[in-house]
């Protein structure tokens, strides 16, 4: 029970007696703060003023009598007042670093990084890392004045926006950098250590949201760079595991690394999203799209180029597997995969560039498990272009004149220009070849040729009607003591001794793949040594046959010559129908150069050969020596 009398409050065994005596000042009357600077409601005593009326609990009372402060904020306390005759109460003093930052301009400015990892185990949400670094900076009073995403991009490299964060904070834009984990900064040994002392040569600082760590004392740092590092071992042992699937499945399953559609075939997926049932993965020919794609090797391979045969896609309403437009890259990529011809590329095993993300040239084919689009010949033939395609500048490649890429000089062995000449007063374009080396580096370099378009246009015609006539294949052979070689026939031979090493050295390579696959997969049927002795007997054969394929000149496959003179007499018969750009479509597909021999001065001593396609090449391939980089 609680009684009350004139001047005390009793609560239980204990009376309590107020500082001073009752005032009838009421509700103005202030309580001065305690003398140690605690709040009023710390100490014991009250006035009577600020007393609860009979009966009724106090706002600091328990219903056992024990006094206890009220469940009420400082600032709430300040923003209430006094009500009732109740004394006001101060608030306490809070350190500052504790109270963040109240004006957007204060405190020191940040950049937020944000990245999504393409894992799937740590494809972490932006908006909770966003939460947690804002969180950060009201906690330790620092002001974000940039937030910087990167969306489903891999730690393992740093072509990304954290290297904008950096420069931002060497421009003196920012103070720091500050991440949800360390791991967002990356997950590569060299890139994390280049990139944060590069960071903290500009004098800003890389802090984590979740991970409190002092870098500014030598153990903060030691714990920052074991963060870093279990960042990266976690990494590399993701890395391993998804080596590991995809080498089983491209070497064991011949399948591609990652099971998604292609076009031209129907994907049948492992599981099987309808009947909930687990099923054998493979691609079937799809029988609507397959002759599209074979239709498109085709059109290539007669001299249609890839945005051409992707506007024919679009407007026939193809898409890609994702639904979108075809365009050049994503056609030029499909093609040169090789899936339609039943082939697989992968990483070549013998590089050691250690890149993981698909920009090194170095890959080869390997069987697949699917069943082919078109034949062998033809996926040739698309190679054999994509080849020489490469080797012509990009302006040549479209025909705007007849000869168009074919004209060469015979002194430099280089390819020509056009020169613009002048007659009747007025400007002809493209009326004369010219060597480009000469008219580049002067007569010391070369010194070649000069010679009218129309001369060199009307000898190739001459030259074309002369092999295409009827009676050059039926005139009597010219009979010679010495046996006459056949260049077709040893460049055949040459082509399948080169098709074998290379086809053995491939049997290797995938048997030592096969190999290590299975060790992994079951390292307990492997008895001591065993593993050892067959790599190596593996390695051997492996070289054996590389050896071989390196001893075997590489030599093209030489073409029919009725095939291409049955391509030039259609030209002659339809020549007032075709357009120079025609014209040097089908001349390509004949005659491998027109090579310009200068006699003497003056443009009419210059002699004319043209070098058909179905014989060896007279010149001997240039020097390609490795330039140091």
């Amino acid at each position: 029970m609680h009684g009350r009398t004139a001047g005390v409050w009793r609560s239980g065994a204990r009376d309590h007696h107020p500082p001073h005596p009752p005032t009838t000042e009421g509700p103005r009357h202030r309580k001065q703060p305690h003398p140690r600077g605690l709040p009023a409601w710390t100490h014991p005593r009250r006035t009577r003023s600020a007393l609860p009326p009979p009966g009724q609990p106090g706002p600091g009372r328990h219903r056992t009598g024990r006094l206890t402060p009220p469940v009420r904020s400082p600032r709430a306390e300040e923003r209430r007042g006094t009500h009732q005759g109740e004394a006001a109460v101060t608030q306490p003093a809070i350190p500052a670093t504790f109270r963040g930052s109240t004006d957007d301009e204060d405190g020191e400015p940040w950049l937020a990084y944000i990245r999504v990892s393409t894992w799937k185990e740590e494809k972490i949400s932006p908006e909770l890392q966003r939460d947690a670094i804002t969180q950060w900076a009201r906690r330790t009073g620092r002001r974000i004045v940039g937030w910087i995403e990167d969306l489903d991009v891999s730690g393992r490299h740093f072509k990304r926006k954290i290297m904008r964060c950096i420069e931002r904070v060497e421009e003196g834009e920012a103070r720091g950098v500050a991440v949800w984990r360390y791991s967002r900064f990356g997950r590569d040994r060299t890139g994390n250590a280049v990139n944060l002392a590069r960071l903290q040569q500009a004098g800003g600082e890389l802090e984590s949201a979740t991970e409190p760590i002092d870098a500014s004392t030598a153990i903060g740092r030691f714990q920052r760079g074991m963060i870093l590092e279990f960042s990266a071992f976690e990494s590399d042992r993701a890395g391993e595991q998804w080596r590991e699937t995809h080498n089983h499945r491209r070497y064991k399953l011949q399948l591609p690394a990652q099971g998604r559609k292609r076009f031209g075939y129907i994907w049948h997926r492992r599981y099987d999203p309808i009947t909930g049932t687990l099923q054998e993965e493979k691609y079937e020919p799809d029988e609507t799209v397959g002759p599209v794609v074979a239709e498109l090797y085709r059109a290539y391979v007669n001299g249609d180029g890839f945005s051409k045969l992707c506007g024919h896609l679009n407007r026939e309403g193809h898409r890609t597997t994702q639904g979108r437009m075809w365009q050049a890259d994503t056609l030029k990529r499909y093609m040169d995969s090789g899936f339609a011809a039943g082939l697989l590329t992968v990483h070549d095993p013998e590089c050691r560039c250690r890149k993981t993300d698909g920009t090194c040239k170095r890959h080869i084919y390997i069987q697949g498990a699917q069943e082919e689009l078109i034949d062998f010949d033809l996926w040739s033939a698309y190679l054999q272009r994509r080849k020489h395609v490469k080797a012509t500048t990009p302006r040549s490649r479209v025909g705007i004149y007849q000869l168009t890429s074919l004209v060469k000089c015979c002194g430099c062995k280089l390819g020509t220009s056009m020169n613009t000449g002048r007659r009747d007063g007025e400007n002809v374009p493209g009326f004369s070849f010219r060597c480009s080396i000469r008219a580049k580096s002067g007569a010391t370099a070369c010194e070649g040729i000069l010679i009218e378009r129309k001369i060199v246009e009307r000898e190739v015609k001459d030259w074309l009607t002369r092999e295409a006539s009827p009676g050059i294949d039926t005139a009597p052979q010219t009979h010679t003591h010495a046996p006459r070689r056949d260049p077709g026939r040893e460049a055949a031979k040459n082509v399948a001794a080169r098709a074998r090493a290379q086809a053995e050295v491939d049997k290797q390579r995938q048997a030592l793949a096969r190999l290590r696959a299975d060790r992994a997969a079951n390292p307990e049927d492997f008895g001591p040594g065993e593993y050892e002795e067959t790599a190596d007997l593996i390695r051997k054969k492996r070289a054996e046959a590389q050896a071989l394929l390196d001893s075997t000149p590489e030599m093209e496959p030489l073409p029919e010559r009725e095939k291409l003179i049955t391509i030039a007499r259609g030209l002659l018969e339809e020549w007032g129908t075709f357009e120079d750009g025609d014209i040097n479509m089908v001349y390509r597909q004949v005659i491998r150069r027109v090579a310009i021999k200068r006699n003497g001065p003056g443009p009419e001593n210059h002699e004319i050969e043209v070098h058909p396609l179905w014989e060896p090449d007279p010149w001997p391939a240039p020097d390609k020596r490795a330039t140091a980089r």
